[in-house]
């Protein structure tokens, strides 16, 4: 998978018993909300459509309501997108994430002095 480094930290929420997220996962979301395509976005970040699909069957089937819907049909009619739920899990995600950053700054400077700038 080839997810485009950005943070120090990358991190991992269990949600159910058998539910994480993370950058991989919500990456393909992005990417699914700009491409469209389930299969486009699994391309850009280097999964198969087959994982790509179970990873959003997975978070479908985990949520109160679908992240993501696939209309299936013929050349001009097939295609995916986010619902507001699915954009409303990124925005929650990417907020995490941002808090974090800034709750980690200090430690990550008293790292950069163990090994240089990161």
């Amino acid at each position: 998978m080839n997810i485009e480094i950005k943070n120090l930290i990358k991190i991992r929420i269990q949600l159910k018993a058998k539910l994480y997220i993370g950058p991989g996962k919500i990456l393909l979301l992005e990417k699914i909300s700009k491409t469209g395509s389930i299969s486009k976005a699994a391309n850009e970040i280097g999964l198969s459509y087959r994982k790509a699909w179970r990873l959003i069957d997975e978070l479908n089937k985990a949520s109160l309501r679908m992240l993501v819907i696939a209309k299936s049909g013929g050349k001009g009619v097939r295609g995916s997108q986010l619902t507001s739920e699915g954009k409303e899990f990124i925005r929650i995600f990417r907020k995490i994430e941002k808090k974090l950053q800034i709750l980690t700054d200090k430690e990550k400077k008293d790292l950069e002095k163990l090994f240089g700038k990161i």
